[in-house]
């Protein structure tokens, strides 16, 4: 399990040593610092991944170019102070910056198992806007997220429309002349319509984009062969030699040098031809490179990190996506989700789908069946609170608001709803009805 350390950066005084979790969530204040806890666990993972899949720690121990793209990708500028400190430490890799300065060496080099990470920006409704393609944007995570939405939005048509929830519509993508079209289109039989995405509700222009790109990660990579461009496959055989020399050819001869790739290649053929013949040295080297080879160049999992997945979402629509993210992310792949949010709602529908765990093994087969027919809760979507992490950030630090079951505690909901109904029960000591 990942830990990161952040301080003195924008609004964070001091987190330290958190453990990232399966489900990950941020409560807090707008200008909490809840993006900014993200924007960093995202760039620490991409980081993470481009230099296991590279095999080289080379580009961001360059004095400055952490510091730099973080600034500029996940717009930060300003956020950084003469005092602070990251820290990213995984199974592969620790990463600090401290001074200005940034060092990553490797825990493991060969431990890393592929997985996307995919940065979800709470301005995720751009991606409807007609020709938005066409407009110049910095290289930052809107414009990442839009050439993503690109690719991704193309592989959903009229023929697999991608149903929004438990909604009356459905997404489909319509190739035209100059600019593909985004279309919401009615499951209801008594009011059928077609319209562009863009005229559909705020809150569909920004549930839709999170469903469908949520929906390709978490399916259509894994069912099919995605294009690799000729620049990355060039890098994947440049590594896949690297790893061959160093996982085969070294190990098996340790006193050669290998000062040339034909060399390299010669020992390798030597390996795999002694294999069949039962050497086990052989065998094993082969094994554990095949294996090491596949975890860097097979997606295993996707990692999302959701900015306000609430946005514009009436309350039973923030349950129900919150419902759905979870069980499509408790399948059989080690996704991770990351969320930060302002909304109670989304914390209450957590907050059920740990409870549903908890109470699984208690509950009657009869009980559970007809809790389930009455309410809007699937088991699928039930997850065992340990996986799950919740946070709520007040003054640069962090609280868990978990209690000794890792449920929600009742006492942080009591809280709230004390604060917002104070005023109210105030005035109604002077209220006298007219009657």
């Amino acid at each position: 399990m990942a830990t990161i350390t952040i301080k003195n950066v924008g609004p964070i005084r001091n987190i330290e040593h958190i453990e990232l979790n399966k489900v990950n969530v941020f409560m807090g204040h707008q200008s909490s610092g809840k993006s900014t806890i993200a924007k960093i666990i995202s760039y620490c993972s991409w980081i993470e991944k481009n230099i296991a899949i590279n095999q080289s720690l080379d580009e961001y121990n360059l004095n400055g170019n952490f510091r730099k793209k973080l600034e500029d990708f996940h717009r930060l500028n300003g956020y950084f102070k003469k005092n602070t400190e990251i820290c990213y430490e995984s199974d592969v890799i620790k990463l600090q910056f401290k001074n200005n300065e940034c060092s990553i060496e490797w825990v493991d080099r060969y431990a890393y198992k592929l997985s996307k990470i995919a940065y979800i920006p709470s301005e995720r409704n751009l991606t409807v806007l007609p020709f938005i393609q066409k407009v110049e944007m910095p290289d930052n995570n809107n414009r990442n997220f839009l050439f993503d939405w690109l690719t991704i939005s193309s592989k959903y048509h009229n023929e697999n429309q991608v149903k929004i929830l438990d909604l009356p519509v459905a997404y489909y993508y319509k190739e035209s002349i100059g600019s593909g079209q985004n279309h919401i289109v009615s499951t209801d039989k008594n009011n059928q319509y077609d319209i562009l995405l863009e005229h559909a509700s705020s809150g569909l222009q920004s549930l839709t984009p999170l469903i469908v790109a949520f929906k390709y990660l978490t399916e259509w990579i894994y069912e099919n062969k995605e294009d690799v461009s000729f620049e990355k496959q060039q890098k994947k055989n440049v590594v896949n030699l690297q790893l061959i020399k160093e996982l085969l050819a070294k190990k098996y001869y340790p006193d050669e040098n290998f000062e040339d790739y034909e060399q390299v290649l010669k020992r390798v053929k030597e390996i795999f031809d002694l294999a069949p013949n039962g050497d086990v040295r052989a065998i094993e080297l082969i094994e554990q490179w095949h294996k090491i080879q596949d975890n860097i160049d097979t997606t295993s999992s996707t990692q999302f990190i959701i900015e306000e997945p609430e946005q514009n979402l009436f309350p039973s629509t923030q349950r129900d996506l919150i419902y759905h993210l979870l069980q499509v992310i408790t399948k059989e792949r080690d996704h991770r989700l990351t969320i930060t949010t302002h909304s109670p709602y989304i914390l209450y529908a957590l907050n059920n789908c740990m409870m549903g765990y908890l109470v699984n093994s208690q509950l009657e087969k009869k009980e559970k069946e007809e809790y389930l027919a009455n309410n809007h809760l699937s088991e699928k979507s039930w997850i065992n609170p340990k996986s799950v992490s919740v946070w709520e950030i007040e003054d640069g630090t962090l609280r868990n608001i978990q209690d000794k079951d890792d449920i929600i505690s009742e006492n942080y909901f009591d809280k709230k709803m004390t604060e917002l109904t104070n005023e109210y029960y105030q005035m109604l000591d002077y209220y006298k009805d007219e009657e």
